[in-house]
């Protein structure tokens, strides 16, 4: 018997990088594990107490368009929903209209948002259940036990899983937190299940996934709470990911430049190459990355680093040799005072050296800057875009943004969409958590005046943004002389 699961990716509000239609890799790997869990089942690997298999479709909303609940939600038995926090409010309506129109759904939530605050997604949302922190070990036995169970005994089984939560008897339940999972516990994303993934509507780039998790503590950063240490996947699971990426891009699946034929790869999410301090991981990553070595023809490779990959010129020679072209580099601020203040272990006069030395290596720098800390004045921070476009080409920019799993959630007063102090009980404007705006209360400035302050220091700066829509247009007008279908902007990265 054959059921069928389609897990959903709602549609962004804005953040860096829309114009880049890449994957957001979780649900690929959902997908991944729920088939695998069929499979390992048959091979006596797991245990089962259901034989049917599963059918899954990914919806990207960006990519695909919205999802139409009426019409694509017919037939599917299981409803998963994983979002970044400025997507919430389309994730919950999605959930509790899929409630409304299909009673016998069953909806399942997820990601660094809802696993943190399982309490509103259910109240907001009408979720059956919400999974905590990852959830490729979770879906396959949670899958089953969803369509085998109703009622009490529901409940009763629900209780023998760890890491979700669930409502009984109108109080939310949370089951004890399972192990952390092998960063690959699932090899390869499933780009099978995508929906409208052609090579008339390929992405614009490919990701591969090397590590989950980060070595630092950064107090704006909730990576950390979602992934739990640094965890690199095994060398050969990189290995067959860079074969997969080539393959896709063979078959049409990721775009190749007209120009020299190459194809963009982000490697997500975090700590790429780890600080040199961290020295096992460091050592590690560096070996590996010589073992890139002839996988990686064709590539121009994209990841995140600290901005310290400058002082090491044995990891920067080894990156430049197998194609990394572009770095993310989490600059932050250039005042020492929030840099301490954020527990971001940096210092302003080495991390402009060290991305100066960055960029005599030939790497196109992206500084990515936070604006809105404790410290900051309008001075510094106009006087901080000037800094920024000296030592990188390209820029990003957020205002501090309160995240879940972060003292920031707890500690600044959230604002109501108005500007004014948001009412006891209610839920956050969440669409305004894009990083373009105060969201919570700030003596500094009020949520209007921190818009227009956003405004006047991206004036100032060379927005990677900017190369992007550039770059999209181009896809647009090469798109029409050959008759392809352009594909949908869509976020990379968030806030979030």
């Amino acid at each position: 018997m054959i059921k069928n699961v389609l897990f959903v990716q709602p549609k962004s509000v804005g953040g860096n990088f829309e114009y880049v239609a890449i994957p957001r890799q979780g649900m690929t790997f959902l997908s991944a594990a729920l088939k695998q869990h069929v499979e390992w089942a048959k091979q006596g690997i797991a245990n089962r107490i259901a034989d049917w298999v599963y059918e899954t479709r990914i919806w990207f909303e960006d990519k695909v368009g919205k999802l139409d609940i009426l019409k694509d939600l017919q037939g599917v038995d299981i409803l998963c929903v994983s979002a970044l926090i400025n997507e919430i409010p389309r994730a919950y309506e999605i959930a509790r209209q899929a409630k409304e129109h299909f009673p016998h759904i069953r909806t399942v939530g997820g990601g660094p948002h809802m696993g943190m605050l399982p309490d509103e997604a259910i109240q907001h949302g009408k979720f059956d259940v919400i999974v905590k922190r990852e959830g490729e070990d979770i879906i396959g036995p949670l899958a089953d036990v969803l369509l085998s169970f109703k009622g009490g005994d529901l409940k009763q089984e629900l209780k023998k899983l760890g890491g979700i939560a669930y409502e009984d008897d109108g109080v939310v339940f949370q089951t004890a937190n399972r192990r952390t999972i092998p960063s690959d516990f699932v090899e390869l994303p499933d780009y099978d299940a995508v929906v409208g993934l052609t090579p008339r509507t390929p992405w614009a780039a490919g990701v591969i996934e090397t590590v989950r998790g980060c070595t630092e503590s950064c107090t704006y950063c909730e990576v950390i709470q979602q992934f739990l240490g640094y965890r690199m996947v095994r060398r050969e699971t990189e290995w067959k990911r860079l074969e997969q990426l080539q393959r896709m891009a063979a078959d049409g699946l990721i775009m190749t430049s007209p120009l020299d034929g190459r194809f963009a790869v982000f490697v997500t999410d975090d700590l790429h190459p780890p600080p040199a301090r961290a020295t096992k991981f460091r050592n590690e990553r560096l070996e590996r990355i010589k073992g890139w070595h002839g996988r990686t023809e064709g590539m121009f490779m994209i990841c995140q680093a600290r901005g310290e990959l400058g002082q090491d010129s044995e990891m920067c020679e080894a990156l430049r040799t197998n194609g990394m072209e572009m770095i993310y580099l989490g600059v932050e601020s250039n005042n020492a005072e929030n840099l301490n203040a954020v527990r971001k272990r940096q210092d302003p006069g080495q991390v402009d050296r060290d991305l100066r030395a960055l960029q005599s290596w030939g790497f196109i720098n992206v500084a990515m800057t936070i604006i809105g800390l404790p410290y900051d004045t309008e001075e510094k921070i106009l006087a901080m875009a000037e800094w920024a476009k000296e030592v990188s080409k390209y820029q990003t920019a957020n205002l501090l943004t309160p995240l879940p799993a972060t003292i920031n959630w707890e500690l600044l007063r959230p604002l109501d969409e108005d500007g004014s102090l948001l009412p006891p009980g209610k839920m956050r404007p969440y669409h305004l958590y894009t990083g373009k705006q105060l969201v919570y209360y700030d003596q500094r400035w009020t949520l209007q005046e921190s818009q227009a302050l956003y405004q006047r220091y991206t004036a100032r700066l060379r927005p990677v943004d900017r190369l992007y829509a550039r770059l999209f247009q181009q896809i647009q007008r090469r798109a029409e002389k050959t008759g392809a279908v352009v594909p949908q902007k869509v976020l990379a990265v968030s806030p979030s």
